[in-house]
């Protein structure tokens, strides 16, 4: 594969990505409200309720020709759709990037006809990662606006993260279940199991906790869900650094929210979770190098003070 078939590709998946985030700003609108199938009838304006012809429907160039509103009425519509549309797409071509630059496999080499090929491994791993990507796009949004995470992503979710798992034993090579276990794929299906376990039970227990400690609910079983389709994609220890990191950034802006406004009101947990999920994901080995520096600091402060 030529580096202009490689540049192809990778533009492909990024305006690949900003027409899912138009399907995803369908899901994240009619999913909650239970009002429609995602699939039919099409767009319409909430004001006016015309019917949105297919060029005024275009991810984000629409929005920008049409100046943020309804072509019939003018009703103002949210940036919102605009937002998700640029985030997917971006998202999706980074894992394009990934697909087509770092799988550690590399790129395939026939001998019957001297080409260099596209590993097909990696295109698996763009199409999983797209969909978990998509998956944490329409939790995020829908747990800002209705405060929950729908069933139909994060029930679906486990199912598809343990037969992904089944299947492309890749996604887990290196859990530690994978040494108890010789043959690949129930290997791998076993350690997806683990990390849904780990996942939901982990917020679960931190749930029971808090509902003795501050006699409310601190986690929802929603958020239980949700840990378990992380888990069942990043395994065991993915999802457990997905919670730590979760935890971390939803102090750092509850703490600020508090010294801003003075009261802390209520945060949805599942936008966090979703950002330390999407970390590990693309970004594993910088937790991993920040997680050690950090050990190494520990370490280093604790012998001194013994001294």
């Amino acid at each position: 594969m030529s580096e202009s078939q490689r540049t192809v590709l990778l533009v492909f998946s990024g305006i690949f990505g900003l027409t899912i985030g138009s399907f995803l700003n369908v899901c994240i609108f009619r999913l909650p409200r239970n009002c429609m199938s995602i699939v039919k009838p099409r767009s319409r304006c909430p004001k006016c309720l015309t019917w949105i012809a297919w060029y005024d429907n275009l991810p984000v160039i629409s929005w920008l020709l049409l100046g943020g509103k309804c072509r019939h009425c003018k009703h103002p519509i949210s940036i919102r759709y605009t937002l998700v549309e640029l985030l997917t797409g971006a998202l999706f071509l980074y894992a394009g990037y990934r697909a087509l630059y770092l799988w550690p496999h590399g790129l395939l080499r026939s001998e019957e006809f001297s080409l260099v090929l596209f590993d097909p491994l990696a295109g698996a791993q763009f199409v999983i990662e797209a969909w978990f990507v998509s998956a944490l796009i329409v939790s995020t949004f829908i747990d800002f606006e209705f405060r929950i995470l729908p069933d139909e992503i994060t029930l679906s979710g486990v199912v598809l993260g343990l037969v992904a798992s089944a299947i492309f034993p890749f996604l887990h090579a290196g859990d530690l279940v994978r040494s108890a276990i010789r043959e690949p794929h129930l290997a791998s299906a076993a350690a997806s199991a683990v990390g849904a376990l780990a996942g939901g039970g982990a917020i679960y227990l931190v749930g029971v906790l808090g509902k003795l400690v501050f006699r409310k609910e601190a986690m929802g079983f929603g958020d239980v869900k949700y840990m378990a389709m992380i888990g069942a994609v990043l395994g065991w220890r993915g999802v457990l650094l997905t919670f730590v990191l979760a935890c971390i950034a939803g102090s750092v802006i509850g703490i600020g929210k508090y010294l801003a406004v003075r009261r802390m009101g209520y945060v949805p947990f599942g936008p966090f979770l979703s950002g330390g999920a999407l970390t590990m994901l693309f970004w594993s080995p910088w937790v991993d190098r920040a997680l050690a520096a950090y050990m190494a600091f520990v370490q280093h402060l604790t012998d001194r003070l013994l001294r």
